[in-house]
């Protein structure tokens, strides 16, 4: 299955960044980009899909672009290069409040105040660690 939909927004270069990916069969409609938990990893589809269709989660990326909470002012210094990004599974996006939330990987390009979307390295295994 190739590598791709709209709103799926992987920017590791595929020749040489290592991602990894499970096929699944969706119990329910997804759109590509959505982010979600699968039993004990974060990923993200790979493609829009209906339900009993074939997909893909990538759930390791070196570079991928997600949703996320929307940064304010006050909030800027938790999305700096190298912070911790958690998986808000309630609200289908990243933050940097750990609270009970999975640790899904770093932020490896800094956010601007009003982004609804951040570069995070997924490592959505350590959600089995965290």
């Amino acid at each position: 299955m190739a590598l791709g939909g709209t709103n799926f927004k992987l920017r590791s270069d595929t020749e040489r960044d290592t991602y990894n990916e499970v096929k699944i069969i969706t119990a329910a409609d997804v759109t590509a980009g959505d982010m979600v938990t699968l039993e004990d990893i974060v990923g993200v589809y790979v493609n829009t899909s209906d339900s009993g269709d074939d997909n893909v989660i990538v759930y390791e990326a070196s570079k991928i672009i997600v949703p996320c909470v929307a940064i304010a002012t006050g909030t800027l210094a938790d999305y700096t290069v190298g912070s911790r990004i958690y998986f808000d599974d309630a609200n289908d996006e990243v933050t940097a409040v750990a609270g009970a939330l999975a640790l899904c990987g770093i932020v490896v390009a800094a956010g601007a105040v009003g982004d609804e979307e951040i570069m995070i390295h997924l490592m959505g295994a350590l959600a089995i660690v965290a």
